[in-house]
């Protein structure tokens, strides 16, 4: 399965961060947080997706499945510690 991050570093090499930030109307922070997440949001895949040729479909959908799984270790960490805000 395709990660995300593939797709960011393909952008990157086209563009700097701050160029793709001022195409998409965005902060090159946002660009900067997904490369350290390791993941992309599905609508920044899109928007990259689009922008280099590639389906973006299957990058949103890519990146929607990336979210989920991280989605789930929350839930998971909270089943297993609900106190873990009280703190």
């Amino acid at each position: 399965m395709p990660q995300t991050i593939d797709l960011l570093n393909k952008a990157l090499e086209i563009k700097t961060a701050s160029e793709w930030a001022r195409l998409f109307n965005i902060v090159p922070s946002a660009i900067t947080n997904a490369r350290r997440a390791g993941r992309v949001s599905p609508a920044l895949a899109g928007n990259f997706a689009i922008e280099l040729g590639e389906d973006a479909e299957r990058w949103m959908l890519a990146a929607q499945l990336e979210s989920k799984q991280e989605i789930q270790l929350m839930d998971r960490l909270r089943a297993a510690k609900p106190e873990w805000r009280k703190r």
